[in-house]
């Protein structure tokens, strides 16, 4: 199973983590953790390259995780957290497509 938790302050999105595997498939034909990689490294680079929000960035076998910066400005984060949400949106449209493979925890700060 896939976990997704999400790091939150003040109950805002400021980071996320992402974990494990689907098993829908043998290693590199698993078109869940195919989609979920697509969704998760599209909003590292929204919000890293197209919205300039410094982060930390991390990209493991099995793992991935990013945290925008504390010294971030608020409009960087609110923006941070609209990107985000929009890949919750996409993971749990993936979810609804494959049940039990994906599960999403927060975490605040």
């Amino acid at each position: 199973m896939i976990t997704v938790t999400v790091t939150r302050e003040h109950n805002e999105p400021v980071g996320f983590r992402v974990s494990g595997h689907a098993n829908m498939g043998e290693y590199g034909e698993d078109l869940v953790c195919a989609a979920v990689s697509a969704v998760v490294q599209t909003a590292i680079l929204g919000i890293t390259e197209v919205c300039h929000i410094p982060a930390g960035v991390s990209i493991e076998e099995g793992e991935t995780t990013c945290i925008i910066a504390k010294d971030a400005d608020p409009d960087a984060v609110r923006n941070a957290g609209v990107v985000i949400n929009t890949m919750l949106a996409g993971l749990r449209s993936i979810q609804a497509s494959y049940p039990k493979t994906l599960k999403f925890t927060n975490k605040e700060v």
